[in-house]
């Protein structure tokens, strides 16, 4: 969590000086270009890291056709991204998004070399030498883009900076590969690879479809600049499960697989998961909704003012995020595999003919709220599936609610109180920030201590285990 957070705040610093060296413009043409890699990744990957991460017993040989599956599949698309580079500069009216392809293409030759090491990392729980191999690629690669947009390369410096932390991330990798694990070239044994990965892959396939997709139609019904405040909400509204959760997501399918014989045990988990994201969700986003200006304008500056409606608009969705954060993860350990790929296919096609249709007709705005809709018919389907694969009570769910609404009001009601009392009025919104965040954190603490919320249990561990015994 640690290595995390300091790779977040990198990020977050990396964004914000960025955010100023380039024009909103610039930023959608790199949007436009990446969604177009970002889709060529998932067919790259296709549930290889999962199936290699949940099988029990790898041998040399699974996890040699696993690295000559990811060399087919990754040279083949980075030849694919390389002579589509035209084309898609053709379809978004852009001639910066072929150049910007060409170069990105780079980065498939590459990645096969370090991708089996780290998923068999993962696997052994060496969250400490990926989350180092993770931070010091980051830096590299954000390092680079920094220094050659000050050079003014423009949205060419994020294409170097992404080249830059793929080899770091190879290199390293293979420093730190696990002693005694070998892998070689063969084919043999590859199907039942194949089986698993593919219907894990399709599912995660279509959701990166939906979300390139959607920029994609943004980028060509309304513009480049558009896409540029688009992207900004949505990469804003991620910011949660960038602090909160993505410390945790390496542990949530082994936690989740370890239950999958014991229903009642399995629930909790889930139930567990749902109450603790809940306790940090609805007061990040609450907070988020009611300083959306100053945040906005801290974190991107004044140029990027036409988002802050955008991301008022996408951080409702935020309240019902929690249900849904860990739904693939939990039907993946059951082995129901196609219940993930049945919400992903409802999902993501209600999600590009509503956002296609709102942007054709009303513009950025309605785009915006017909992506926000989309998690809305994503918990709906979430919630029959969790009632028929695993009998769970959704009252359950609602309590949830209920013991999440005091840390609501705990982190909303003191800075909101403050506010308007007018002591901040003459402040500047960084200093506004500086002076809110402290209160609403300490309301949260004191209704999670005063509510007795299932989290404040993880809280006295957490204490008794760093402070020492006086015995």
């Amino acid at each position: 969590m640690g290595a995390g957070y300091v790779g977040l705040v990198l990020q977050l610093a990396s964004s914000m000086i960025l955010a100023r060296l380039l024009t909103p413009s610039e930023i959608g043409i790199y949007t436009a270009g990446f969604s177009v890699v970002a889709i060529a990744h998932l067919f790259r990957d296709f549930g290889l890291n999962q199936y290699l991460i949940q099988e029990h017993e790898l041998t040399y040989e699974k996890i040699s056709a696993a690295f000559t599956l990811t060399i087919i599949t990754s040279w083949l698309l980075g030849l694919v991204v390389f002579t589509l580079a035209a084309p898609a500069a053709t379809f978004f009216a852009e001639p910066g998004v072929k150049s910007l392809l060409q170069l990105l293409s780079i980065n498939f030759f590459i990645i096969p070399f370090g991708s089996i090491t780290l998923a068999v990392l993962r696997k052994n729980l060496r969250f400490e030498v990926t989350a180092t191999i993770a931070f010091i690629a980051s830096l590299v690669g954000v390092g680079t883009s920094v220094i050659t947009a000050m050079q003014g390369t423009g949205y060419m410096c994020l294409a170097y900076g992404s080249i830059a932390e793929c080899l770091s991330m190879v290199a390293l990798s293979v420093i730190a590969r696990p002693h005694g694990l070998r892998f070689g070239i063969t084919l043999k044994g590859s199907k039942s690879i194949f089986k698993f990965a593919s219907t894990v892959g399709a599912a995660n396939i279509i959701s990166r479809v939906g979300t390139s997709g959607t920029d994609a139609i943004v980028a060509r019904v309304i513009g480049m600049p558009e896409l540029g405040h688009f992207s900004r909400a949505t990469g804003t509204f991620s910011l949660f499960e960038r602090v909160f959760i993505g410390s945790i997501n390496g542990i949530v399918l082994p936690l989740f697989s370890r239950d999958r014989m014991n229903l009642e045990a399995l629930q909790a988990s889930y139930i567990k998961s749902v109450d603790y994201t809940l306790a940090f969700a609805w007061p990040f986003f609450a907070f988020l909704l009611l300083y959306t200006d100053e945040l906005v304008f801290i974190l991107y500056g004044a140029q990027w003012e036409t988002a802050v409606l955008l991301v008022k608009t996408i951080s409702i969705a935020g309240f019902i995020l929690p249900l849904i954060l860990f739904i693939d993860s939990l039907f993946i350990a059951v082995s129901r595999p196609d219940a993930t790929l049945h919400i992903s296919l409802a999902t993501n096609a209600s999600k590009l003919l509503l956002v296609a249709f709102a942007a054709w007709q009303w513009g950025l705005n309605a785009a915006m709220i017909a992506l926000t809709a989309s998690f809305f018919i994503k918990a709906i389907i979430s919630c029959f599936l969790l009632r028929k694969i695993l009998a769970l009570d959704l009252l359950l769910l609602c309590k949830c609610a209920a013991r999440a609404m005091p840390l609501l009001l705990g982190a909303t009601l003191p800075p909101t109180i403050m506010t308007l009392s007018g002591a901040l009025s003459n402040m500047s919104p960084l200093f506004q920030i500086v002076a809110l965040a402290p209160v609403a954190a300490i309301g949260w603490l004191a209704a999670l201590i005063a509510g007795r919320h299932p989290f404040s249990l993880e809280l006295n561990a957490a204490i008794k285990a760093i402070m020492p015994s006086r015995d």
